[in-house]
């Protein structure tokens, strides 16, 4: 039947976000997604655009799913349990995969072929929903300071992750890494 789709959208878009973790946006093609996902280029034209186009699908997939699971993180605990358990998942996360895959948020935002507005927004609003998730943890928490101060930390705690992230594709050690966490947990609770 024309104009119906002969693949399930949503492990199209699953495929497509592995081969955009490992590669990124830039480095990704229509034929690499073809071959990931086996639906032929000319039908992934026609079905989302471009290659852009489907990104953004995964990339809101990949999103929604990051942000649950940080909330689901963040619940419990004290302030320091709180930011232990969220730096460890992120951790295993980017050093997860073989090659480790790195983290897509902050590779996408580094990459320097982003030319789109709506892929510069997508990761904005990502980060910016994570900086709220991180503050509304630790304003919750049984120890947790006061909104405004909570939120500054969340701030500060994100940007740290994307620091992670960076040192991850430097050659970084899960252990290492791990260490670094536990560090910079132990450095912020001290002077929360």
């Amino acid at each position: 039947m024309v104009g119906v789709r002969q693949f399930d959208e949503q492990e199209v878009i699953a495929l497509a976000l592995n081969v955009f973790w490992r590669k990124g946006l830039g480095e990704a093609t229509m034929q690499d997604l073809a071959e990931a996902t086996g639906v032929q280029r000319g039908s992934l034209y026609n079905a989302y655009g471009d290659k852009e186009a489907i990104f953004l699908r995964a990339f809101d997939r990949y999103a929604a799913d990051f942000l649950a699971s940080v909330e689901n993180l963040l619940a419990n605990g004290d302030v320091a349990t709180r930011l232990r358990n969220f730096l460890d998942s992120a951790i295993v996360n980017m050093t997860g995969g073989s090659p480790p895959r790195g983290c897509l948020t902050t590779r996408t935002a580094l990459n320097a072929g982003i030319a789109s507005e709506a892929v510069r927004g997508r990761v904005q609003h990502l980060l910016g929903e994570l900086e709220r998730a991180v503050g509304k943890a630790i304003n919750a928490a049984p120890d947790g300071p006061a909104l405004p101060e909570a939120n500054r930390l969340a701030r500060v705690v994100v940007t740290f992750t994307r620091g992670l992230a960076v040192m991850e594709r430097a050659g970084y050690s899960r252990k290492q890494l791990k260490e670094s966490a536990a560090t910079f947990v132990d450095a912020l609770i001290g002077g929360a």
